[in-house]
């Protein structure tokens, strides 16, 4: 595999820093001055990417044979990997916005947090996060209802605010907690929590699937209980339960379905009346 890396230099621009054009499918076929050369902007002003890091190592054409490997923190970035559709970017440090945005292929590894929109509209691919996460994972530009369609998210740490807003398919999976409105306007695909979510889980939800093995503060008064299940499956893992299954939001007369964990929840446990 034939691997470029970008460090970078010791005092970095503290505007915002459009990396949009940084992405194996930006690098693929460049010689290293090239690469240096790929535009970006810093601010207001137009730019390239040898101002803000030293580059070194070797490409290829093969986007699938291709790696990227940044190297420090830039929080101030936007849009790291946007639109990436094969190959392989590894980020040792903090991301910022956007970080895979409209990925279709490939993956990405951040090594630290990210900050919000995180794979927004993503596509395809594989998305990880080994920190934290902003708010607006996965989900649609403000005024779109077109948010994550394809793909995998997989955030190891907590997410904030909105974590699946407008998901229309693929997987989000949290391993921490989540903020409120988890899912909310929820299409199709699968979002599972580990942890706990405060409240609002599958606001205005019309399809797919919202599952949460930790605690949460209530659920909304759109949803009905259906059954209760031994496990669920999450890709191809399977979660032991038991769970409580209902369904909405039946303000949207959704068909959505949300899995919370009954040990964790024993609050809920007066909805078993209706079964």
């Amino acid at each position: 595999m034939a691997e470029i890396t970008l460090k970078l230099k010791s005092e970095p621009p503290f505007q915002p820093v459009d990396l949009s054009e940084l992405s194996p499918d930006g690098v693929a076929g460049k010689s290293l001055n090239e690469v240096a050369s790929i535009p970006i902007w810093i601010g207001n002003r137009p730019s390239v990417l040898c101002s803000i890091y030293d580059i070194s190592g070797e490409s290829t054409s093969n986007l699938s044979d291709l790696l990227l490997v940044i190297n420090g923190d830039l929080p101030n970035s936007r849009r790291i990997g946007a639109k990436m559709t094969n190959g392989r970017i590894i980020i040792n440090g903090r991301a910022g916005l956007y970080v895979g945005a409209e990925m279709k292929g490939g993956l990405i590894t951040v090594n630290g947090d990210a900050g919000d929109w995180a794979g927004i509209g993503l596509k395809g691919g594989l998305l990880e996060i080994n920190g934290n996460v902003g708010d607006f994972l996965g989900a649609a530009y403000r005024g779109s209802r077109k948010g994550m369609k394809g793909g995998v998210i997989v955030v190891k740490g907590n997410a904030g605010c909105d974590a699946g807003a407008w998901l229309d398919g693929g997987t989000i999976k949290i391993l921490g907690n989540a903020g409120i409105n988890l899912g909310i306007h929820m299409i199709d695909g699968t979002l599972y929590v580990s942890g706990n979510c405060e409240s609002r889980i599958g606001a205005s939800m019309t399809g797919g699937k919202v599952i949460l093995s930790g605690k949460t503060e209530d659920l909304l008064a759109g949803f009905q209980i259906e059954e209760i299940k031994d496990k669920v499956k999450v890709g191809e893992e399977k979660i032991s339960g038991p769970f409580y299954v209902f369904s909405g939001d039946n303000a949207e007369s959704g068909r959505g379905k949300i899995l919370i964990k009954k040990d964790t929840n024993p609050k809920l446990a007066s909805y078993e009346k209706y079964l």
